[in-house]
């Protein structure tokens, strides 16, 4: 893979360059490059490496992070990252099959604008895929949402249960 190293540099630094030279926002770049930047946030974070499996992040070292979870070397996390609110609700998608695959869910909420206010939750899979109400897609759970705004409007509605899984597990 070395004598890819020169083009990997040179594409980083075109898409930089257009990315930077554009007055407009490309929304699916967008949500590429919070998606991208999500799975490094969680490898710093549960002091592992990303990889290009059947989940996102590899753990190296373990980690015991704020919200009490500990997390193993070896463990393998899932990242699930949201940039743009619909509705005011966040949504991570894509999470068929992934119970199988991973032994934590990572939710990093990236809708605020501001970087310095990321918000992100850990949660224990079997715990995730248990409490967490999703939507079904051909019988599978496919997305979680959670309120935006964190507040709990609807006593007992799924976006409720969801939100206060994130918070019961949020990293702070």
């Amino acid at each position: 893979m070395q004598e890819k190293l020169e083009m990997y540099h040179y594409l980083a630094e075109k898409t930089y360059d257009v990315i930077m030279g554009s007055d407009i926002v490309n929304v699916e770049k967008l949500k590429q490059m919070a998606g991208f930047n999500g799975e490094y946030i969680i490898a710093d974070l549960v002091n592992g490496q990303v990889v290009s499996r059947e989940f996102d992040v590899f753990s190296i070292d373990g980690a015991e992070l704020s919200n009490g979870v500990v997390i193993k070397p070896g463990d393998r996390i899932e990242v699930k990252t949201c940039v743009i609110q619909t509705k005011g609700q966040c949504k991570a998608y894509s999470l068929g099959g992934k119970e199988e695959h991973c032994d934590f869910i990572a939710l990093v909420d990236m809708t605020n604008s501001n970087p310095d206010n990321i918000r992100i939750s850990v949660i224990p899979c079997d715990v995730f895929f248990e409490e967490g109400q999703f939507t079904e897609v051909k019988g599978v759970p496919e997305r979680f949402s959670w309120n935006g705004s964190y507040e709990n409007k609807k006593a007992g509605s799924n976006r409720t249960i969801n939100t206060n899984l994130f918070l019961e597990y949020e990293v702070k």
